[in-house]
């Protein structure tokens, strides 16, 4: 097994900015209607690239459907094929509600077809006024991808509470409160996320572990590759965090300065 760990200073998210960001953004989707197949704003205009498929509008069983043009934004050249490779362009994803319950739990399941392959999976928000936990799990098929890695699952868990705590109180969390694990062919990675509160108070410092360890019948092998692969793994990862973490930093300040009324506005002009 590699273990690989970056500490980073982030921006805080205070959990009222939480509920309050969470608020308009079901506060916006309640707000649409629906008129043939077509999502509508309050101002009129129509999500772009999404139509209700079946169902009732955000009641359990509606199926969204959403398709692009794989090949858009490409050159005249590369899109120049025929009608039968068209079809095979146009990816599409599907979003079934399975619960919407703003004082108990949003449940969604989503599928997507393409180029690259299928996936499939499931979101859950439980206690959206009231946020308690997210829960993400996932599986992709990819196409032109070696065999053993050419199907993925995925997982992730936040557990709110715990995270707030940590970050704020240095509550000492007996597990961290982000947890995500991705499985491919003979190989696993698990990351966590632990956050305490800055030296001065004034940001979260963020420790991110990955943990990589081989599986299966070439579990050996992996784990071979993966030590001798350390130093370029570390480099990587520390690259991944940091990066990310910039980019946190320049746009979360920007919005937990919006209050809940300025950020639905914002919501609503970015559609």
């Amino acid at each position: 097994m590699v273990r690989i760990a970056r500490t980073v200073a982030l921006a805080p998210v205070p959990r009222p900015w939480l509920v309050d960001a969470l608020g308009a953004l079901t506060d916006l989707a309640e707000s649409t209607t629906v008129e043939d197949g077509r999502v509508l704003l309050p101002d009129g205009r129509q999500v772009p690239e999404l139509r209700l498929a079946e169902g009732r509008h955000l009641r359990p069983g509606a199926v969204y459907e959403s398709t692009e043009d794989a090949d858009a934004g490409k050159g005249e050249a590369d899109a120049r094929e025929s009608e039968a490779d068209a079809g095979r362009r146009t990816d599409t994803v599907r979003i079934t509600v399975q619960e919407w319950r703003r004082t108990r739990a949003l449940r969604v399941a989503f599928s997507g077809s393409g180029t690259d392959g299928d996936v499939t999976g499931r979101a859950v928000l439980i206690g959206p006024d009231r946020p308690d936990r997210v829960e993400l799990s996932g599986r992709a098929a990819l196409t032109g991808v070696w065999s053993p890695l050419s199907r993925s699952d995925a997982k992730a868990e936040l557990r709110c509470g715990d995270w707030w705590r940590a970050a704020e109180q240095d509550g000492g969390a007996r597990r961290p409160p982000l947890r995500a694990r991705l499985t491919c062919g003979p190989a696993r990675a698990d990351l966590t996320a632990v956050p305490r509160p800055g030296h001065d108070h004034e940001d979260w410092e963020v420790t991110v572990t990955v943990r990589l360890r081989g599986r299966g019948p070439l579990r050996p092998l992996v784990s071979l590759g993966l030590g001798l692969a350390r130093r370029l793994l570390a480099r990587a990862v520390a690259k991944a965090v940091d990066d990310a973490a910039r980019d946190w930093n320049a746009e979360v300040p920007q919005l937990t300065a919006l209050g809940r009324v300025e950020l639905g506005r914002r919501f609503l002009s970015e559609l």
